[in-house]
């Protein structure tokens, strides 16, 4: 599919042959005025490679999407066998899983739609894998089976939160489309977690999975610092890009934001979301 899909789809919305002239107008004009920082028309460069392999923020996020999606990979395929541990039957285990995928749902549609409407996205992702850390102490801490079950749920109400948001947030300070396009693709490597996920949920810590539990808990821990830390980095970052413009002219600001010394994210007339 991967192949076909080289020859098949289009390169452009002004290539896109399943639209009519207009809707090909229409969708180019959204897309500038979404991204009018962008300067180039050539989709894919090899200025955008070079570009995204010296980005320090599409590695850093990369491991820390990796550590956060730990919890939301794994529980996708080994929820049943730890509810299963907690005293259920296999076909009971299989049924009490909904109300925690449930609430997984609920809770991305939530953040989403907050971090939409707000124009925000780290604080968000934050919110969310504090939730899921919440969840696993609970999980982790409590001893009844009633409290167990209630921070699986809690925890996936938090956990499917920082992928999606992940993506909305890069893809929205990336302003090329070629190295935008590069920046998600790297990020795709977030599904990673799943090796780990499958790693640490071993027949082995049945039924209560603690060293699981721990070796996650960690994970998530780790993701919450480094999404702190980028979201600061980011702020320092437009703070410095700020200062630098108040000592150039109107007509150097413009010479800036059109020209090709500096690409995409890092020119001074780009500034980051937060």
């Amino acid at each position: 599919m991967a192949i076909t899909s080289w020859f098949w789809l289009p390169t452009a919305p002004e290539t896109a042959w399943f639209l009519n002239p207009p809707e090909r107008i229409f969708a180019a004009s959204r897309l500038a005025k979404d991204n009018p920082h962008s300067t180039t028309k050539n989709p894919l460069t090899k200025r955008d490679m070079t570009e995204t392999l010296r980005d320090w923020k599409t590695w850093s996020i990369l491991l820390f999407n990796i550590c956060a999606s730990v919890p939301s990979q794994a529980f996708s395929v080994f929820l049943p066998l730890v509810i299963q541990g907690l005293g259920y039957s296999s076909v009971e285990a299989n049924l009490m899983s909904v109300p925690p995928y449930i609430c997984g749902a609920v809770g991305l549609y939530l953040f989403a739609l907050s971090s939409d409407h707000r124009k925000e996205r780290g604080y968000h992702i934050i919110g969310g894998i504090v939730i899921a850390l919440l969840g696993l102490i609970v999980t982790v801490a409590t001893h009844t089976m009633h409290a167990k079950y209630a921070g699986l749920c809690v925890l996936l109400f938090g956990s499917y939160v920082s992928a999606p948001l992940t993506v909305a947030w890069l893809s929205g300070n990336t302003p090329e489309p070629g190295k935008r396009s590069l920046v998600l693709g790297v990020n795709g490597l977030g599904n990673l977690a799943g090796v780990i996920g499958s790693q640490l949920y071993r027949k082995r810590y049945a039924p209560r999975y603690l060293v699981p539990f721990y070796a996650t808990l960690g994970f998530v821990a780790a993701a919450l610092a480094g999404y702190v830390g980028y979201r600061f980095a980011l702020g320092k970052v437009n703070r410095w890009k700020r200062k630098r413009l108040e000592g150039m002219s109107a007509e150097e600001v413009e010479e800036e934001r059109s020209g090709e010394e500096r690409y995409a994210d890092r020119k001074w007339t780009f500034m980051y979301g937060l």
